[in-house]
């Protein structure tokens, strides 16, 4: 599976997003306009996350949140930004770590290479993010243990 597809399953597959962007002009402005809140919802499920840890991953109130969901069904561009974030990591874990399960597992327990910290706890900045992701990418380059 490809980032790019990666990255549209992690967010509910086309028909959630309404379409599956193929290159970075499309996923801009897919941003731009908004991703749908239920795109953060099929995240926050195979996450197995609290509505209060969604939020704060994304800059947002749960209230602001519920008002997505019920009015215009998208979220602004700022947390549709940090959403396309998030999920890009999710997709590279699941790539490296070769399943959902797997990288579910990585991504909520703490990682020595992180300082001992939990990779979601780092998802919020994007220096977090930054750190995970070069840590992914190392992890992927090492030849597999028999």
């Amino acid at each position: 599976m490809a980032a790019g597809t990666a990255i549209v399953s992690v967010l509910g597959g086309a028909r959630v997003l309404g379409t599956a962007p193929g290159s970075a002009a499309q996923w801009e402005r897919m941003i731009l306009e908004g991703i749908p809140v239920r795109s953060a919802d099929a995240l926050r499920e195979t996450m197995a996350l609290p509505e209060a840890v969604l939020a704060q991953l994304l800059g947002v109130s749960e209230k602001t949140l519920f008002l997505a969901r019920a009015g215009t069904g998208r979220l602004g561009s700022l947390a549709s930004h940090r959403l396309f974030c998030v999920a890009r990591i999710v997709a590279l874990a699941i790539l490296v770590l070769g399943s959902e399960q797997a990288a579910m597992r990585w991504l909520m327990h703490p990682q020595f290479a992180l300082g001992v910290r939990s990779p979601i706890t780092l998802l919020k900045t994007e220096a977090g993010r930054n750190l995970i992701e070069k840590l992914l990418l190392q992890i992927g380059r090492e030849p597999a243990r028999s």
